[in-house]
């Protein structure tokens, strides 16, 4: 819904997908939204140098959040929040609450 206000629709479900689930890393996205690992990268590289974004390695990954540091954080929170809440519950379920534990061994995906 605000695509237009932040350049692209990648941009806004990246920024709604940090804003729930806390951090990123780029391919997770990118399988998540089925776009570009490239494209992807692109954007939260864009979103790091505006200052929205900060970054850190742990081990070979690296993670994205929301910039604590950011002067319009709040805003930019309510924001998304309330665009969050707009989004169709199918559309939620699929992108925006990731798997945080291992499937169990031997389970058919």
């Amino acid at each position: 819904m605000l695509a237009a206000l932040f350049g692209s629709p990648l941009r806004e479900k990246i920024l709604l997908y940090v804003t729930e689930c806390g951090e990123a890393y780029s391919l997770e996205l990118a399988k998540n939204f089925g776009a570009s690992l490239f494209a992807v990268q692109s954007q939260m590289r864009g979103l790091e140098e505006m200052g929205i974004l900060v970054s850190r390695n742990v081990g070979k990954t690296r993670l994205f959040t929301l910039n604590p540091r950011y002067y319009l954080l709040s805003e930019l929170t309510a924001l998304l929040r309330k665009d969050f809440q707009t989004l169709p519950a199918d559309e939620v379920q699929t992108y925006y609450r990731p798997r945080r534990r291992p499937r169990r061994s031997g389970k058919p995906g």
